[in-house]
C-alpha cells in the first residue's frame, strides 16, 4: 500500500508529516523542497498540519480547494488543515517547506490570528525577488539552529518563526487588504466564517449564525454583502458545496450519500443546489475531475 494513501476509501486522505517524510517530527518541520519535496502530488489530499511553501524557483500548477494557481518564482503558499490540495511542479522547483502542527500555530495565534490561515482567503502570496530573499535568509537561519535540542534554542526557534509569520502577515494584508481583520466588522465576518466551518453540515440558517455572533440577521447580511460580495445565505451554501466538491473528487461515496452527509435528504434538491453554485450537476463535476485517479 502506498504510504501516501489513507486506507479508508470513503474519506478524503489526510496526511501527516510522517506519511509525507517517512518520519515523525515534533511540531516544526523545515526542509528544502529540492531535497525532500515531491514535485508530483496528483492525489487530492488534506493535511493534519499547516504548510507554508516558499517557492524560490519553479513552475507548474497548484490546486487548492478547486482554485488553480500557476506556480511562479518568489511565491508563498499557505495550506491549513482540512483544505484539499494537490500539485504538479517542474522537476527543477526549489524552495522551502515549513510544516507546523496545530499546537504550534495555536501558541502563535494567542498573540493574534494569521489572516493567511483563515477561511476563504487567497492561498498564494507573490513577492519580489528582494522580499523573497529576506525571507530566505530567515529560513536559512532557522534551518541552522532547528536541529539543536536544548530548551533555550527551542525558544529562539519559536520566536524567530513568530517573527517570520508576522512579516508574512504584513506582506499578505498589504497585498490583500480586504482580508485585514483589524477592524470590528471584519472580525465579525472572520468569526462568521469560522462558525460556518464548524456547523455548516447541520446548520444552514442565517438566523443561527447571527444569534451566535450576537447581531441581527439583517446586519449579518449587510456585512456579508460588503465584505464577501454575497449574501450570508449564499456564503453558507458556498461552504457546503465546497465540501461536496471535496467528497465527490476524493472519495467513493455516492452522490446520494454525499448529499445526505451534508444535510440534504432530497437527492434532486441537492443536485439542484449544487448546480446553482458549481455550474454543473454533481455527476458532471465528478466526471470532470476523474483524471486525478485518487485511488489506485
Amino acid at each position: 500500500m502506498n504510504k501516501f494513501v489513507l486506507l479508508n476509501k470513503y474519506s478524503i486522505p489526510t496526511l501527516t508529516v510522517g506519511n509525507i517524510l517517512g518520519e515523525e517530527t515534533l511540531g516544526i518541520t523545515l526542509f528544502r523542497h529540492s531535497v525532500r519535496g515531491r514535485n508530483e502530488f496528483e492525489q487530492p489530499h488534506k493535511h493534519d498540519f499547516y504548510l507554508v511553501f516558499f517557492v524560490e524557483k519553479g513552475s507548474g500548477v497548484h490546486n487548492v480547494d478547486f482554485t488553480q494557481y500557476i506556480v511562479n518564482d518568489y511565491q508563498v503558499y499557505f495550506i491549513r488543515p482540512g483544505q484539499v490540495h494537490n500539485w504538479s511542479l517542474n522537476v527543477d522547483t526549489t524552495g522551502f517547506q515549513l510544516m507546523l502542527s496545530s499546537e504550534i500555530v495555536n501558541i502563535f495565534s494567542n498573540l493574534g490570528k494569521f489572516p493567511f490561515f483563515e477561511q476563504s482567503v487567497p492561498s498564494c502570496l507573490s513577492l519580489t525577488k528582494d522580499e523573497f530573499e529576506a525571507f530566505k535568509k530567515q529560513l536559512e537561519e532557522i534551518e541552522t539552529i532547528l536541529p539543536q535540542n536544548d530548551l533555550l534554542t527551542k525558544e529562539i526557534v519559536l520566536l524567530r518563526l513568530h517573527v517570520l509569520l508576522k512579516l508574512l502577515q504584513k506582506e499578505f494584508v498589504n497585498q490583500f487588504q480586504e482580508h485585514d481583520s483589524s477592524t470590528k466588522p471584519e472580525k465579525v465576518i472572520k468569526s462568521f466564517s469560522v462558525l460556518i466551518d464548524e456547523h455548516f453540515k447541520e446548520e444552514s440558517s442565517v438566523n443561527f449564525y447571527a444569534d451566535k455572533l450576537n447581531i441581527t440577521p439583517n446586519y449579518l447580511n449587510i456585512l456579508s454583502q460588503k465584505y464577501l460580495k454575497m449574501s450570508a445565505g449564499d456564503f453558507i451554501k458556498e461552504r457546503t458545496i465546497l465540501e461536496a466538491k471535496r467528497l465527490l473528487t476524493s472519495t467513493h461515496l455516492s452522490i446520494k450519500e454525499i448529499g445526505y452527509q451534508l444535510g440534504f435528504n432530497d437527492n434532486a434538491y441537492f443536485s439542484k443546489v449544487f448546480k446553482k453554485y458549481a455550474g454543473k450537476t454533481p455527476g458532471e463535476f465528478k466526471e470532470s475531475y476523474n483524471f486525478y485517479h485518487p485511488y489506485p
